[in-house]
């Protein structure tokens, strides 16, 4: 059997720009839920300036998903696939 993907949820900033690419490409329902997630996130209380999901701090539907571009958030493997927040 083939190993399994890494599991994440809808807005897991761990994802790496193929991710983001796949889940645009091959389930959009998902996508516009993690761009739904984005928009939520833009101005989070206590928080001063804006928040994102991708790497970029742009919004996730305009991001530029390079998937050759590895520069998403990675914290040396901490995220395992599973979220422990």
């Amino acid at each position: 059997m083939p190993e399994p993907p890494k599991s994440a949820c809808i807005g897991c900033p761990y994802m790496d720009n193929s991710r983001w690419l796949d889940l645009r490409e091959n389930r959009p329902s998902e996508w516009e839920d993690a761009v739904a997630v984005d928009r939520a996130l833009r101005h989070l209380p206590r928080i001063d300036g804006e928040v994102f999901l991708h790497a970029s701090l742009t919004p996730l539907d305009d991001a530029v998903l390079d998937p050759s571009d590895v520069g998403q958030l990675d914290f040396d493997g901490e995220c395992e696939g599973m979220c422990g927040v």
